[in-house]
């Protein structure tokens, strides 16, 4: 499904190019760039797709991908250590959520919410006999290094944080504690 057709002024004029320009790109007259911008024609399917790929390709390489926000050191626990190491490991960092793996692979993530949720389930404080793999949710999604900021967002909308990843071996780690700091 493609955007709306009323964006293709808007993002024209934020990435900085002209009707002229996008048309070239895209393979389109100037004219039907201006005649869209203007409501003054309803575009072929094609035409449309062929201005958004455009506006989507300028818009990656000029903005902020994965790589340029995500955090480097990457904090986990394993999913046979007990709760109580992992609830250390976010102290000791001052994390709410962290990757959980095992054998190297991100395989869940644990929370304050989820061990307090285990904790009001259980009724019982006591979490020295529960392992990680007990308590945890389910993986942070993953993503490459160059994935635009844009395709981010809703990711975060959705979940805690986002692992960037690369064949397998974890690169970093977007939180929304990290989108704050650039938005």
């Amino acid at each position: 499904m493609l955007p709306n057709i009323s964006e293709i002024k808007q993002r024209r004029k934020k990435a900085g190019i002209t009707q002229s320009e996008l048309a070239l790109k895209a393979g389109v007259s100037q004219s039907l760039v201006a005649k869209i911008e203007a409501n003054k024609i309803e575009p072929s399917y094609s035409a449309m797709q062929k201005l958004f790929e455009v506006l989507d390709y300028i818009e990656t390489k000029q903005g902020l991908t994965a790589r340029d926000i995500m955090n480097k050191r990457v904090i986990t626990v394993e999913k046979e250590n007990l709760v109580s190491e992992a609830i250390k490991t976010m102290k000791k960092y001052e994390l709410s959520q962290i990757p959980v793996t095992s054998l190297g692979l991100i395989v869940g993530s644990i929370s304050e919410k989820s061990i307090l949720d285990k904790v009001i389930e259980l009724e019982d404080t006591n979490l020295s006999n529960l392992r990680v793999e007990d308590v945890m949710d389910d993986a942070y999604p993953t993503i490459n290094e160059d994935t635009p900021l844009k395709a981010v967002l809703p990711l975060l909308k959705h979940n805690q944080a986002a692992i960037i990843t690369k064949k397998e071996k974890i690169l970093g780690i977007i939180t929304k504690a990290d989108l704050l700091k650039v938005v």
